[in-house]
């Protein structure tokens, strides 16, 4: 089984290098199709980082649709519209 490879925050707007474990946060969703995610055959999920700065105000969204991986905003969870 291949190792998913991560090298720099999910953040397109952002340069920060992954070097490690501890900072940010790791994101994964299993594949079912590797190819359509731009992933090796042997690849069964999709991995990506986001550098603590990032982490603080972002979040990762998954479009299952595209096969793409979008940094969006937090959510408020547990807001209540008026």
């Amino acid at each position: 089984m291949s190792v998913p490879r991560l090298s720099k925050c999910a953040n397109p707007d952002c340069s920060n290098q992954f070097k490690r474990l501890g900072s940010g946060k790791i994101y994964t969703l299993p594949v079912d199709d590797p190819k359509a995610w731009g992933l090796a055959p042997q690849v069964r999920q999709k991995v990506v980082w986001l550098c603590g700065k990032c982490a603080a105000t972002r979040e990762v969204a998954f479009d299952l649709v595209r096969h793409e991986v979008q940094v969006v905003g937090k959510r408020a969870w547990g807001r209540q519209s008026a």
